[in-house]
């Protein structure tokens, strides 16, 4: 009998008010290939199910259900931790990347729908924090996802997890990527890592890496009225009817990193090819913004943290800006151009070198 799966057990029932554990055993069953829903490289998202000894499914877990997934990602990404560092903690950080929801949200939602009552979602999300998206060799997130009482509870063992260096098939520590997993029902918290408190979030007494989260009523959709498409945002681009007259389409801005996650999702979901993709990303990331220079290098900077853009993605569209900036210098006061390239560099986003080229060059024609 594999322990683990006895404290999973232990976990479950304890959560409902069940006393009496004597009778729970390890499901000796083969997981069927149902039960596995999405695959792709070390990234998984899979079913896994628990029998008692009377040989019958025990039912205590609110599954199947259909879920909004847009709510259901939103709740996904107000998770926060801290990590540990020398002496103190890190600043809040979310535990989920945008990115990675985009890919996974959908994944997880049809997973709720397959699932028995006997059954939870276990995650392992492998994510490459600066190169692109679920490469392997990336960032682990593993955790169990489940629904009770109409609150969602997931438990965590990684929280972005990255080896040293990757070795292949085995780790720095000689461990094979078996042995580096670790089942989230197995520990009661991390000691290089701590998930933060949010409003409607509380611990699962006893555990430091377990949070049950409220969910709005309006989470759970009708099985008719699941993965039909959401009403447009006030992100997304809409059109409208001005009074008094013809009709007139109104178009809402869109940010740079909104128009790339939504072109990632087409991506994703096979509307549109890889070139097609690579276009598209070079036509939003040339188009101009009436930002300040600073501002389009924060966003610039995001895009690169949260792998939508490479390094080289990131040279070439600062030089575009840099260019950019040097349009209509005559009508500038040259302290001015000088204290926002200063800036630039002192924060980071362009190098001394870069600076310097853009100073010598001012002054030559000043």
């Amino acid at each position: 009998m594999n322990f683990k799966h006895i404290l999973l057990l232990v976990a479950l029932f304890g959560t409902i008010g069940c006393t009496d554990f004597s009778s729970l055993v390890k499901d000796s069953q083969v997981r069927s290939p149902r039960d596995n829903i999405y695959n792709q490289g070390k990234t998984y998202v899979r079913l896994e199910a628990v029998q008692s000894t009377e040989g019958t499914s025990k039912t205590f877990l609110d599954h199947p259900q259909y879920l909004n997934k847009k709510i259901f990602s939103n709740a996904l990404e107000a998770i926060f931790f801290k990590e540990k560092n020398i002496g103190s903690w890190s600043k809040e950080r979310n535990v989920f990347k945008k990115s990675e929801l985009l890919n996974l949200t959908s994944h997880m939602a049809d997973a709720f729908t397959k699932a028995s009552p006997s059954q939870y979602i276990l995650v392992n999300s492998n994510f490459n924090k600066g190169k692109g998206f679920f490469k392997a060799g990336g960032a682990d997130t593993i955790f169990g996802l489940f629904i009770l009482n109409d609150k969602l509870n997931i438990v965590f063992s990684k929280i972005q997890y990255t080896d040293a260096e990757d070795k292949g098939e085995e780790n720095v520590f000689g461990q094979t990527a078996e042995d580096e997993f670790v089942d989230p029902f197995s520990i009661t918290k991390n000691p290089f890592w701590k998930l933060s408190i949010r409003p409607d979030q509380k611990f699962k007494r006893g555990h430091e890496n377990w949070l049950i989260i409220d969910l709005k009523k309006d989470t759970f959709v009708k099985e008719e009225d699941y993965g039909k498409e959401e009403i447009p945002t006030d992100k997304q681009t809409t059109g409208k009817i001005v009074p008094g007259g013809s009709s007139q389409i109104v178009i809402q801005r869109v940010s740079i990193k909104d128009q790339l996650l939504e072109l990632k999702e087409l991506e994703a979901t096979g509307l549109i090819t890889k070139e097609d993709y690579k276009l598209r990303k070079a036509l939003i990331l040339g188009s101009k913004q009436t930002k300040s220079i600073k501002n389009k290098f924060n966003d610039l900077r995001k895009l690169k943290e949260d792998g939508f853009i490479s390094g080289t993605d990131y040279d070439h569209k600062k030089s575009d800006l840099l260019a950019e900036h040097d349009d209509g210098v005559g009508e500038r006061n040259i302290k001015d151009i000088l204290a926002e390239y200063l800036e630039l560099r002192d924060e980071g986003f362009i190098t001394d070198e870069d600076y310097n080229y853009k100073k010598n060059r001012l002054l030559k024609n000043f």
